[in-house]
Formats: structure tokens, C-alpha cells, sequence
């Protein structure tokens, strides 16, 4: 019997799982999708081509399935809407459910034209010396009048177009006939005959298309397998996901009548997670921030944006340095990053005198572990800073100052979106190139700016230097936007 048992349990367990249905609201597939100019009586040639693009964009993202232009067209002549190829909003609703869409966009082109203009005028040659005002009015007359009595050069005009566009993009749903989302379309160039200028306009479009389309469907996963930070989920390459995508972890959304209604709560917020392996329906990621336990069967949103990270350092140097920086992290998931520093504060000198300085620089970071809430990491710190002050003669002097740091830092997790950070900084060694101002010499330029001179700043003993070396502490409040 209990042999017979043990065969059996397998078995309930597998057709359990197996029989077990996904949610309505995990994306599984590929969205059918209808693309359509709208109503419009001219500048049927711009549309299709602005509808091929849309085609192509759409059909790159790996998240649409287009329905053929060939079937549309067919259902356009079999049911007699129009000989344009152009459709009003309640034909497109139409159209969707002969071709079996849910979706579609529909292009709407507000103002589109070509024309040659002018180049423009060349830099005006320099004018000699000796020339007076007379002559200068006689000259300036004179080529008035000459161009004045020339006819436009049509041909030179055609090689030189000014192209605009203007369009909209609206996603209309072909249940309920409302539109969904929609965005603008605005390019311009001028330059070249009319196909070169076309072309660039062409490109401007394509670019916003590219970035707008996959706003258009974010997917909706389930985590499938977890082992500790590594996880797998249920969507790859047929949604057209890449390597580095992010999603945010949450739990399920529920359900719950109210009052006769039935509404849904949405389900709690619990990390991060970035992809590094992209299957063909399923992917293999990393929980690279978390805040609450993440467990099998949670939801994974796709992010519009990579999450954005950004620092603001105190630094306490006792007695000689104090500095108040932000970095902003570039990479900011991966094991090594770098940040983009901007610094200001105040630093002794061998004068005992305290002088401000601004800067940037970068930091090149290497996280050696990550546990739930705490992460160490280890970083090289690159400034250059440019302190300021004024030398014995009065003059406002300023100096180029480095000091490369050694940084050990814990990072502990405040909240979802909020970090802070204790640091132990050590300063080898310390580079500090010499004091100069900016000497006016009374002269100015062709456009009328002052021209300055570089001078060594005046000392009436040794000039003071900047020398730091030795460990001091910081405190960071790391900010996450996502």
C-alpha cells in the first residue's frame, strides 16, 4: 500500500502543476496588431510611408504581430470603405475584428511640406583696415542693389529643401472603439534636393517611433524557479526581450467585492531584477535590489527605463577637507560600475587659511557581496578639483588639486527607493599644480571679449600648498528611480 502510495503522489503532484492555468494578466504572447493611416485626403504617398515604418519599428520590437498590409488592403476593397486606403475610427473597429485585432494604431498626419529656401548667407568677409565709413556705405549699397535685381535661382533653391512633418500615433482598442494611448510625431531638416531631405526627416521619425513602440506593450512575467538571488521567468525572445532588461517584483494582485463591486488591490512591491540570459520563452535574470522575500509565482513588470541611481556624499576630512558631492552612477547593477562626480567644499592649506573649491570626477566600483539589505563594496575615487583663493597681491588665483582615494564602503538598505552609506576613504598622496589668475590686458577681440592673459599668482613668501593624505570618513544617502 505504501509502495502504491509513493507512485501515486507523483502523479497528483504533476497533473497539479501541469493542470494549473496562468493568469489572465501574464503575457504570453505576441499582440496582433493592425496599422492604419487615418482619414485623410492628401499626402497619401508621406502616409505609407510613415505606415512602413511603423510596420518594420513594430515588427523589430518582437511584441506585435502585424497584420499584413496585402489582408487589410483585401478587406478594405471586400467590404467597400474606400479606394484611398485611408479609414475613419469606426472602419479601423471594423477592420480589427474582419482581421481578428484587439489593437490598432492608426496615423494621423497633421501637416506635411516640402520647400526650397535660401542658404544661408556666408560669413561676411572681414573688412580691411583701411576702409572708411564712406566707403563702406557705398559697398553695402551697391551689393543691395545688385542682389535686389537678380531673379531667385529656382535651381539652387531645389537643392536646398526645407522638409516638416508633423503626425500622431493613436492606439485605439477594437473592443470598446477608445483610444488608448497616442503620441506626436515632429521632424524637420533642410538641406539637399527633396528625397535627400525626406530621407532625414524619414530617420527623425523612425528614432521616435523605435523609442515610443515598446512603451506601447511592457511585458508582465511570473517568476517560474528562484535560487537566491537568480531567478528564471516566463517570457524570452518571442516577446523581444534583451539581455539587461529590468523588471520590478511584486507580489499578485488580488481581487476583493466591495460593496457589490468587484475591485482589484494591487499586489506589494518586492525588488528589482535584471536579465543576463535571454531564452526563447523563457529568461534567467539576477534580484539585484530587494525589499520584501521574493518567492516563485510573483509577478515581474517590465520597466519602461533602466532604474537611475544617484548619490549625495558628505565627506569629513577633520580639520582640513570638507566636501558635499552627487554622483550619478552609470551601469549602476553591475559588479564594476563608474560614476560621474560633481564635488564642492573647502580645503586647508600650509597657510592654515580654508579655501573653496569645485570639481568632478569619476568612481570606479567593484561589489564584492550583496545579502538582503547590505551590500560592501570597494572604489577608486578620481577628482579633479580646482580650488580658489586670493594671493598676497589681492589677485583671485585658483590651482588644479587631485587627491585619488581608496574607498571601503557598507551600503544599508532604508527603504525600496533609499540607501545609506558609511565610507573609510584613504589619501595616499596628494597633486597640486600651481596658483594663476587672469591678467585683463585691455585689449579685445573681433567679437568685442575682453583678451585675458595667464599669470602666476603673487606671493610675498613660499605660495601655499595643498597636501592631504591619511584616512577620513563620508556618509552617503544613495536615491533609486524607477
Amino acid at each position: 500500500m505504501l509502495l502504491k502510495l509513493v507512485i501515486f503522489f507523483p502523479f497528483i503532484f504533476t497533473y497539479s502543476v501541469t493542470a494549473q492555468e496562468l493568469d489572465d494578466d501574464i503575457t504570453l504572447e505576441k499582440k496582433p496588431l493592425v496599422i492604419l493611416p487615418a482619414k485623410n485626403h492628401y499626402n497619401k504617398n508621406i502616409a505609407d510611408k510613415i505606415v512602413a515604418i511603423i510596420s518594420n519599428q513594430a515588427v523589430s520590437v518582437g511584441r506585435f504581430n502585424v497584420i499584413d498590409r496585402n489582408i487589410v488592403n483585401d478587406i478594405l476593397t471586400e467590404q467597400k470603405f474606400q479606394l484611398t486606403g485611408m479609414v475613419d475610427n469606426d472602419q479601423v473597429i471594423e477592420i480589427g475584428n474582419l482581421a481578428s485585432a484587439k489593437e490598432a494604431l492608426v496615423l494621423d498626419i497633421i501637416h506635411f511640406n516640402q520647400k526650397g529656401v535660401p542658404k544661408e548667407k556666408e560669413e561676411k568677409e572681414e573688412e580691411e583696415e583701411h576702409n572708411t565709413l564712406f566707403t563702406w556705405i557705398v559697398k553695402t549699397l551697391v551689393k543691395e542693389a545688385i542682389e535686389n535685381s537678380r531673379e531667385p535661382d529656382s535651381t539652387k533653391l531645389e537643392n536646398n529643401i526645407h522638409t516638416e512633418f508633423m503626425g500622431k500615433i493613436t492606439m485605439i482598442n477594437l473592443v470598446t472603439g477608445v483610444s488608448k494611448y497616442s503620441f506626436n510625431l515632429n521632424a524637420e531638416f533642410t538641406g539637399g534636393n527633396r528625397a535627400a531631405s525626406l530621407s532625414k526627416v524619414l530617420d527623425q521619425v523612425t528614432n521616435q517611433i523605435r523609442m515610443k513602440l515598446k512603451d506601447l506593450y511592457m511585458i508582465t512575467s511570473e517568476i517560474i524557479e528562484i535560487n537566491g538571488s537568480d531567478v528564471t521567468i516566463l517570457s524570452g525572445e518571442n516577446l523581444g526581450l534583451k539581455k539587461g532588461a529590468m523588471f520590478e517584483i511584486s507580489s499578485k494582485s488580488r481581487t476583493k467585492t466591495y460593496k457589490g463591486k468587484k475591485i482589484t488591490i494591487p499586489g506589494k512591491r518586492r525588488g528589482l531584477l535584471r536579465l543576463t540570459n535571454v531564452g526563447p520563452d523563457a529568461s534567467q535574470g539576477k534580484i539585484v535590489r530587494k525589499w520584501r522575500p521574493i518567492k516563485s509565482g510573483h509577478r515581474a513588470y517590465e520597466l519602461k527605463r533602466p532604474a537611475q541611481i544617484a548619490d549625495v556624499v558628505f565627506s569629513y576630512y577633520p580639520q582640513n577637507k570638507y566636501q558635499l558631492g552627487g554622483r550619478f552612477w552609470i551601469a549602476p547593477f553591475n559588479n564594476l560600475s563608474a560614476s560621474i562626480n560633481l564635488l564642492a567644499g573647502s580645503v586647508k592649506d600650509s597657510r592654515n587659511k580654508m579655501d573653496g573649491f569645485i570639481g568632478l570626477g569619476t568612481d570606479i566600483t567593484y561589489t564584492i557581496f550583496s545579502n538582503f539589505g547590505v551590500t560592501g563594496f570597494t572604489s577608486l575615487s578620481l577628482p579633479a578639483l580646482f580650488p580658489f583663493r586670493y594671493d598676497d597681491d589681492n589677485h583671485l588665483v585658483s590651482s588644479i588639486l587631485s587627491d585619488p582615494t581608496i574607498t571601503t564602503n557598507l551600503s544599508i538598505q532604508i527603504n525600496s527607493k533609499t540607501d545609506i552609506i558609511f565610507s573609510k576613504n584613504y589619501i595616499h598622496s596628494t597633486l597640486h599644480g600651481p596658483w594663476q589668475w587672469r591678467k585683463d590686458t585691455g585689449e579685445t577681440d573681433d567679437d568685442g571679449k575682453s583678451i585675458t592673459e595667464t599669470e602666476p599668482g603673487v606671493w610675498n613668501d613660499a605660495p601655499p600648498e595643498i597636501e592631504l593624505s591619511g584616512s577620513y570618513f563620508s556618509v552617503s544617502v544613495r536615491i533609486f528611480n524607477f
